[in-house]
């Protein structure tokens, strides 16, 4: 069995952990963090980050803010595995990048691709032909219809439903529960039934 590191040592982590034993591949060794409140999270041992340890190893982003796991990412130049629940459902002519964790009941439909250091929560579907960019977060029970397009770090909240052909824009967010019904631009905070702007994060 390969050791792994895994970085990040909040709540998303403990998830982590669980997919990555259950599938018996890796094993995770220690959790580093940069200011860790923990000492271990699981019996794994929570340490304070350094470079020279990660170097050269497999390591998972165990941090479910898109915006830091993108940071991690850009930081650390080293090998990361995606973890697929042996309960996801993968369509053999889908892809689902590197990074990327799916949890239990998850499904990624035929030909739709799912970017790099992505999150697929529980039970979350995502249709076929849809395209997710990297460092995307989908929550819990979303339901992505077909021909949905969702640009890079965007959070689709739990609950959420996103129609066919909708095009959502990067770093936006689409609050839990949502209905989207028309495209979401770059940025924009979406909430409701259907779906209406709120406000826009910072760029």
């Amino acid at each position: 069995m390969k050791e792994i590191v895994l970085y990040g040592a909040g709540g998303h982590c403990f998830a982590a952990i669980e997919l990555i034993n259950s599938l018996a591949e890796y094993q995770p060794k220690v959790i580093y963090d940069d200011a860790p409140s923990v000492d271990r999270i699981l019996g794994i041992p929570v340490k304070v980050n350094s470079e020279k340890n990660i170097s050269g190893r497999d390591m998972c982003i165990t941090i479910g803010d898109n915006k830091i796991r993108q940071e991690i990412a850009n930081a650390y130049n080293v090998n990361y595995p995606n973890f697929i629940h042996k309960s996801a459902v993968v369509y053999p002519s889908a892809s689902v990048g590197k990074g990327t964790v799916l949890l239990p009941n998850s499904v990624i439909d035929a030909a739709s691709q799912i970017g790099n250091f992505c999150i697929v929560n529980n039970n979350a579907t995502v249709s076929h032909n849809v395209e997710v960019g990297d460092f995307c977060h989908i929550a819990i029970n979303v339901a992505i219809a077909g021909g949905v397009s969702i640009g890079v770090g965007t959070l689709v909240g739990a609950g959420s439903v996103i129609l066919p052909e909708i095009k959502v824009g990067k770093w936006a967010v689409i609050g839990a529960g949502a209905v989207v019904t028309e495209d979401v631009p770059d940025y924009a905070v979406v909430v409701g039934q259907p779906a209406k702007i709120i406000k826009y994060n910072e760029s």
